[in-house]
């Protein structure tokens, strides 16, 4: 009867749509948005970008980093000395900050940089741990047991003998400035603490004989040059602005103040709209300008307003993130696709989507990019906190998502939450979570210290689950079992009682990343699993997954074939354990045409391999092969397209380089522990066009080979030459762990190192 009480509503909604569609055809409307506004989203663009973070749109900062960089280097001033930026939010104090900590002229002068972010949100202990994980290597499960007079006797004394720069990012209230000095040993060697607020009385508190550097909004000039950058990224803005458009584009920037973030977001709406006159003079009239100090919050809504519906959820989906936390675009990503935010379009996978989803998100403003990879896709993204404020206060209004910082945050609402993320709370609360029967999504973050118990899996109707970091001495196989709607399970900790058998009754789940070793082959009944990320996983001999994506990492075991079918995989790590695997996995890479990214590791073994047959995989772009010996001891041929290739302990008798530096498209070269045995090494002109960075460095943790007790790089490396004309755009290069290795190559003719 339920049914079909539910089929008959389904009826009357279909025929409603369809009288909407006939009423829309016989009065004659158009779809809303059409025309470049709301609703509409644009065509997914393939844009590739320099792995480096996005910093083109820095303006107005020159004369700025140029006072503070003396006010950092001054000799004439021994004692420690408080140096701190002050402006309100959106004014780019975190970006000049970033500037002077990354400036080549910084990094020589001081010993030891440590940069912690601040923020609303932080307890002492938690900044302390912060810190003294960045000065000294230090076991997580010691710093766990340390108390905080522990932690600031370590941080004193690794801090005295050495000249330090310290940045303290977003400092809100005295009361952390007071408990956080007495950390700072004073002896007189030039070390500077630098620190950005909002607050001036917090930066005269910090060090009453230094002046606060009070950051200027930005002049005409400045603010024109920054919003024109934003809104023609690509374009010359003088060529394709007429001298109208200019005009109503002065009227727009000055209508943002001079501040920057504000110029950013508006200019980034207008990037995706139609360059008329017509278009710009629309935004300028239909925001409410005559709100006095709230230009940004009006700038914010007209650019979230102007998103298409499902990129509005994505947007306010960041909002369960702590403030300036970097994101990872992959984690971002299948969160999406699992909270089924993502649209199928054609043919194209939801993830595929999703990353145009992000990129426009990007060129918007919205989000900013911290790093990218090679291949050009986000790595790190991150959230201005006016926007993170911005999409928390829309999505508390909209009951979108319910953010809890603190012990002390309960909201009455929790019962009607549908999203609830948790920050920086104690084992109590995360174990007293009160009956949310309609909650779908449960995220934690940076709490890793006590186990959690079985009452938070009750909640039946979650979609995804997120609790990294925790451990779990006990998971119910009844509490498993109901969970039937999961499409998204995280949980990082260690699992020591393994996963039960139940867990195939999960037959919606679309991503699972586990820190477990014992893996029910129930598991593998799942057809709708998209990412499977285990510490090393067993699967059956035979295996049909055609939806899977991501498979890392994964073992052929005791198994002497294997007919797994992975159609649309598109990254792969494997570990190999006996020579006859290596026909095993030649067999499965035929299987595999979409494959982006491949790691083969060998577990105390060496299998001879030829690297032609990885030449059909003409999408392949990441490439890591740890333990192997090339057949002939010599590299034949990699895909042409490969833009990373990490070799491990390959022991090439001849050099590889030759081969390697015709690798057109090859940004990022890691050679990890005898990759190469000979004397002489040779990069000649013309190759390596476009590599970016360079490892050649003792060997990783990776591997677990058979030369694994030998950890120098290039044991019998004594020349390298590097001729003019080789590595063109080569920014980092590591070279250690090369005994014999005479003298540094000749290294003048890559400027751009």
């Amino acid at each position: 009867m339920a049914r079909h009480n539910v089929g008959v509503e389904i009826g009357k909604v279909k025929a409603r749509l369809n009288e909407i569609k006939a009423s829309r055809e016989a009065y004659g409307i158009d779809n809303l948005g059409e025309g470049g506004d709301a609703l509409n989203l644009i065509p997914v663009r393939r844009i590739h970008f320099s792995s480096q973070s996005d910093d083109a749109d820095v303006v107005g900062l020159f004369n700025d980093q140029k006072i503070l960089l003396e006010r950092l280097m001054n000799h004439e001033q021994q004692r420690l000395c408080v140096i701190s930026i002050v402006g309100i939010g959106g004014l780019g104090k975190t970006t000049l900050a970033k500037k002077l900590y990354h400036n080549n002229a910084v990094s020589n002068h001081f010993d030891k940089l440590i940069w912690v972010t601040v923020s609303q949100e932080n307890s002492l202990m938690g900044l302390l741990k912060k810190m003294l994980e960045k000065v000294k290597a230090i076991e997580k499960e010691e710093l766990e047991k340390m108390t905080e007079n522990d932690v600031i006797d370590t941080l004193n004394d690794s801090l005295t003998t050495e000249r330090f720069l310290i940045v303290l990012d977003d400092i809100w209230q005295e009361d952390v400035w007071n408990q956080m000095r007495r950390i700072f040993p004073d002896v007189k060697n030039g070390s500077r603490v630098l620190i950005t607020t909002r607050f001036l009385n917090v930066a005269k508190r910090a060090d009453p004989a230094s002046v606060p550097y009070e950051l200027p909004l930005l002049n005409d000039d400045e603010g024109m040059k920054l919003f024109l950058k934003k809104v023609f990224p690509y374009e010359d803005a003088e060529a394709n602005c007429s001298s109208e458009m200019l005009d109503i584009g002065g009227h727009l920037m000055r209508k943002c103040g001079g501040l920057p973030l504000a110029l950013v977001v508006l200019g980034g709406l207008l990037s995706i709209k139609d360059k008329t006159p017509v278009v710009w003079r629309r935004v300028l009239e239909m925001m409410d300008w005559a709100a006095e100090g709230r230009q940004c919050q009006e700038i914010l809504a007209l650019s979230y307003e102007d998103l298409p519906y499902h990129m509005k959820s994505c947007f306010l989906y960041l909002g369960a993130y702590p403030e300036d936390t970097e994101i990872s675009g992959n984690e971002l990503i299948r969160k999406w696709v699992a909270e089924g935010f993502v649209p199928q379009e054609g043919r194209k996978t939801m993830e595929d989507t999703a990353e145009a989803i992000l990129e426009e998100l990007i060129q918007r403003s919205l989000i900013h990019v911290n790093t990218r990879k090679n291949n050009g896709s986000v790595k790190k993204c991150g959230v201005h906190d006016l926007l993170l404020d911005f999409a928390r206060s829309t999505s508390k209004k909209d009951g979108f998502l319910t953010v809890c910082s603190t012990d002390n945050d309960q909201p009455t609402s929790w019962a009607l939450s549908r999203r609830v993320a948790f920050h920086n709370i104690s084992d109590t609360l995360i174990n007293e979570i009160p009956t949310m029967h309609g909650l779908r999504t449960l995220m934690v973050f940076n709490y890793c210290r006590y186990p959690i118990v079985s009452p938070i899996f009750r909640f039946e109707l979650l979609r995804m689950l997120d609790l990294p970091g925790l451990d779990f001495h006990k998971i119910l196989q009844k509490e498993i079992m109901h969970m039937i709607h999961l499409r998204y399970l995280r949980l990082r900790g260690a699992i020591y009682s393994g996963i039960p058998s139940s867990i195939g009754n999960l037959q919606f789940l679309e991503a699972i990343n586990l820190q477990c070793t014992e893996i029910p082959l129930t598991l593998w009944t799942i057809k709708t699993l998209r990412h499977v990320q285990l510490e090393r996983c067993y699967p059956p001999q035979s295996l049909e997954l055609r939806n899977l994506l991501t498979l890392d990492s994964v073992s052929f075991g005791s198994h002497k074939t294997i007919n797994w079918r992975f159609p649309n995989l598109r990254k792969l790590k494997v570990w190999i354990s006996k020579e006859h695997h290596g026909a095993m996995l030649n067999h499965l890479l035929s299987e595999l045409p979409y494959l982006i990214s491949l790691s083969i590791l060998a577990d105390e073994c060496s299998i001879d391999i030829n690297t032609n047959d990885f030449g059909f995989h003409n999408r392949l772009l990441s490439l890591t092969l740890d333990g192997f010996l090339p057949k002939g001891d010599t590299i034949s041929e990699f895909p042409t397209c490969l833009t990373k290739l990490e070799l491990y302990c390959s022991g090439l008798q001849q050099d590889p380089m030759p081969k390697l530096e015709r690798l057109q498209h090859l940004a990022n070269l890691k050679f990890f522990g005898h990759v190469y045995l000979g004397e002489t090494m040779v990069c000649s002109a013309g190759g390596f066009p476009r590599l970016e960075t360079l490892f050649i460095t003792f060997q990783g943790n990776i591997s677990k080979s058979l030369i694994r007790g030998q950890i120098e790089a290039l044991l019998n490396l004594e020349e390298w030459r590097i001729e003019r004309g080789a590595m063109p755009k080569l920014t980092f290069l590591k070279l250690a762990s090369c005994p014999k290795l005479k003298m540094l190559p000749n290294l003048q003719y890559v400027t751009s190192l």
